[in-house]
């Protein structure tokens, strides 16, 4: 049963894993690299300050999408020190939207990279993206226009959700949380379950 965290804690070891991931970020060098090819930024979670667990997401934006300068990461990104697992995916031609679990991921190319640090092992996503077309909506707000109380809400959600695998659970994703709290102002539990049902409901009616 995990422990139960104060909103104290939980923003506290929310700073933490912001911290840590960009620090992980410039000594590995990715930004660097992605900037060869593209115009990395980070995003989610980990540009808001809304970490529950160590997982960074960045979205590289090309000029004109090449599948071929992306792949020709793949071994760079292999060889950086720390790196354990480098995973390519084609989310941009080759689509599988009649999956539940795969039709909300951003129609571009994905990279995801596992570094192993002292603190664990850090999962890191990659996505490609044709710089002016916005990939779904799958980046949030700035944390600028995050209130304290919004961001304590996202964070006890998302702990809530969250499996022993660091996985959310009923095939929830970050965008829920961001999108029940921010849009719909739901605030607990039960107010998000409301959520979760009336979005199931939407879904089947399309």
């Amino acid at each position: 049963m995990p422990i139960k965290q104060s909103d104290s804690e939980l923003l506290r070891h929310s700073d933490e894993l912001q911290r840590e991931a960009k620090l992980i970020i410039n000594k590995l060098g990715i930004f660097s690299m992605l900037k060869e090819i593209s115009e990395p930024s980070i995003i989610g979670s980990t540009k808001n300050g809304l970490m529950v667990w160590p997982d960074i997401d960045i979205l590289a934006y090309m000029k004109e999408l090449d599948i071929n300068k992306v792949i020709d990461l793949l071994r760079k990104f292999a060889l950086l020190p720390t790196i354990q697992k480098v995973q390519f995916s084609n989310f941009r031609e080759l689509r599988r939207d009649y999956l539940k679990d795969k039709a909300h991921l951003p129609h571009a190319y994905y990279i995801g990279l596992r570094s192993i640090q002292s603190s664990g092992e850090w999962k890191i996503d990659i996505w490609f993206g044709e710089k002016g077309i916005p990939l779904n909506d799958y980046d949030m707000p700035s944390s600028s226009k995050i209130t304290k109380e919004q961001r304590i809400a996202i964070l006890k959600l998302k702990k809530k959700w969250l499996n022993e695998k660091n996985e959310y659970k009923d095939g929830v994703i970050s965008i829920d949380f961001y999108k029940a709290v921010l849009e719909y102002g739901v605030n607990n539990t039960e107010e998000f379950k409301t959520y979760l049902e009336k979005k199931q409901q939407l879904n089947r009616s399309n």
